[in-house]
Parts: structure tokens; C-alpha cells; sequence
């Protein structure tokens, strides 16, 4: 793994962290996300591509998936403040902290440490939870977090969903520095997620899909082209 950066090498033991099975999670013997991770090597995430797209033949609709590991580690840093976190949050396995109502998955010790910095710079907010899960989200995997700012600049301490129900399996909370944007976003915005009609005028930068039901068989742009002006002129 030396030739990664240590973002990458953070987001990928966060992908792979085992957030346990329960015994009425939907995930059966090897279905959730930290399982099937697990499989993969770092190698792997970072060679797969940052977009995929899958067709679904019956009803002419097209789906977006943005990885994950691509999507953290090319638009956040690691800096010593979000060092000095996550090592906290390494070396402290609770979730105890109650400090603050918009911290989830966050240790005392590292609940602690966010206090210093607004004792250390006065200027520091924690602003309101999200979870991509509520609104729209092209994101190979849910992410639930809120975004942080020290001193003029925005962070985010953030969980990746890695189990099956969504309402659990999430890991250790983790802090990165937003790297492109100075509204505290991490990318153009949270969600990474573009419609249907979007992706129709993209279409011609598309060139394979993917079954939406069977990964197996693929799509060129034209077949897909033509599969769609078939249906609009049923519809019309």
C-alpha cells in the first residue's frame, strides 16, 4: 500500500471495516458492503472506475454509480488536525461522545479534541448531520456525516455505511479536510447525484452500460440510443 496516499489508505480500511451482522439485516451470510469489501484489495478500488452505468432495457431508465473510494479520496485531504482526530479515534473504541447531538460514531477522547480546537480558534462550528440515504445519491455506498469548520476552513468527520439495513452498520467516524470547495462541501455537493434527464444529455460521453438486472451483459451507446428513441415513440 505504499504507493497510495494516506487518504486513499484511510478510505479504504473505513470501506473494509467489519460493522458486524445481526441476525435481521438483509445482508444473509456474505451481502454487506464490509463482506464483499473485504475481498478487494486497494488495488482494486482504485482501478475500477469512478462512474459506472447501468441501462434498464424494459423502461428506457439509465443509473448512475459514483465509487465511493474515488469519491473521498480524490476530494478530501488528511491534515494534522484530522490526523490528530482520527489517531483518537483509533486508539478509543467507543462511541460515547454526547457533546454534541450532530456527532455520530464519535469516541469521548475525539469529542474532546473537537473542543480544544474551539477553545484553540473560536472560530468553529459543527454544523447539521446528513446521511446521503435521504436524498438523492449516485454514491456506491451511504455516507452519514456533518461538516465541520475550524478557523475558515471546512472539514467533514464522516461514517461509511457498510452493512446491509442502512439504519446500522456503520463504521468509526473518520475526519478529512474538503479539499475542492470552500462551502464545506466535499465535491459539488454531497449527494453526487445527477437525473435522468442529465445523464440523457451526457449520453454521447457514455460508452458501455451495464444490465441494470444482469451485470454480465453490456450495452454500447448506440444500443442504448436506440432503445430509448424506441420507447419515447411508444409514449408519444
Amino acid at each position: 500500500m505504499s504507493n497510495y496516499t494516506e487518504t486513499q489508505k484511510l478510505v479504504y480500511k473505513m470501506l473494509t471495516e467489519n460493522t458486524g451482522t445481526h441476525m435481521l439485516d438483509s445482508g444473509f451470510a456474505n451481502g454487506r458492503h464490509w463482506q464483499r469489501n473485504q475481498q478487494k484489495t486497494i488495488e482494486d478500488f482504485n482501478s475500477e472506475n469512478i462512474e459506472t452505468y447501468e441501462f434498464d432495457w424494459d423502461n428506457g431508465d439509465i443509473v448512475r454509480t459514483v465509487s465511493l473510494f474515488h469519491y473521498l479520496s480524490e476530494h478530501t485531504i488528511l491534515d494534522d488536525i484530522c490526523n490528530e482526530f482520527n489517531r483518537l479515534q483509533d486508539e478509543n473504541d467507543d462511541w460515547d461522545y454526547v457533546g454534541d447531538e450532530n456527532l455520530y460514531g464519535v469516541s469521548n477522547e475525539a469529542g474532546g479534541y473537537l473542543s480544544v480546537l474551539e477553545m484553540m480558534y473560536g472560530d468553529f462550528k459543527i454544523n447539521h448531520t446528513w446521511n446521503t440515504y435521504n436524498g438523492d445519491s449516485d454514491l456506491s455506498q451511504v455516507l452519514q456525516g456533518c461538516n465541520v469548520e475550524v478557523n475558515g476552513e471546512y472539514y467533514i468527520i464522516v461514517q461509511t455505511h457498510n452493512g446491509a439495513d442502512v439504519r446500522g452498520g456503520y463504521s468509526h467516524a473518520k475526519m478529512f479536510k474538503c479539499a475542492d470547495h470552500s462551502d464545506g462541501m466535499i465535491h459539488e455537493y454531497v449527494r453526487e447525484y445527477t437525473d435522468g434527464y442529465e445523464l440523457e444529455e451526457e449520453m454521447e460521453y457514455i460508452e458501455e452500460f451495464t444490465d441494470w438486472l444482469d451485470n454480465s451483459k453490456t450495452y454500447t451507446n448506440k444500443q442504448v440510443t436506440n432503445r430509448i428513441e424506441e420507447l419515447n415513440k411508444v409514449t408519444d
